[in-house]
């Protein structure tokens, strides 16, 4: 044996060898997996979402008789808008509960499907007693417009700026 072999010199290690005492190149290095910004099953963009938020909190009348009547339960509160506005927020990060569940996930780790899931309960099988089907239909539309570049946005007409 020789004084010089390689499990005697640390500094002679092979590049990411265990106990090696000179640094792996960073070419080298596994590159980081990159964040995500948004949940996994979204494929619109952030500023499309952020879009569809400001122009729906814009959307809420200052004056409850000046509404728009398809975001309207019959006793005229627009509560479908309510449902964009909480879906969207949450889809952003910017609420921490669900919109049925009032469940808590990490971001951007959201039961997106289970919320899904949740308004066609509410709308077809009654479930959620406590939440409007109107609210429902708000967080359907929002989720399914985010999951797709085929659906219609939930709000009428083109976003701000179009």
């Amino acid at each position: 044996m020789t004084d010089n072999a390689w499990w005697r010199n640390p500094a002679a290690y092979p590049p990411g060898w265990k106990g090696a005492t000179t640094p792996t190149p960073a070419a080298q290095e596994p590159a980081a997996a990159p964040a995500r910004d948004l949940p996994e099953t979204i494929v619109r963009t952030r500023q499309e979402l952020e879009q569809l938020r400001d122009d729906a909190i814009a959307s809420q009348p200052a004056d409850p008789v000046d509404v728009r009547a398809a975001w309207c339960s019959p006793t005229g509160i627009p509560i479908g808008m309510e449902g964009i506005i909480d879906t969207t927020r949450w889809l952003l990060g910017e609420r921490q509960y669900a919109p049925f569940s009032r469940e808590v996930a990490t971001y951007p780790d959201l039961p997106v499907s289970q919320a899904w899931l949740d308004a066609e309960d509410c709308i077809f099988e009654y479930r959620w007693h406590d939440v409007s089907e109107w609210y429902a239909g708000g967080v359907k539309r929002t989720i399914n417009w985010a999951r797709s570049t085929d659906e219609e946005r939930p709000l009428f007409g083109p976003p701000t700026g179009s």
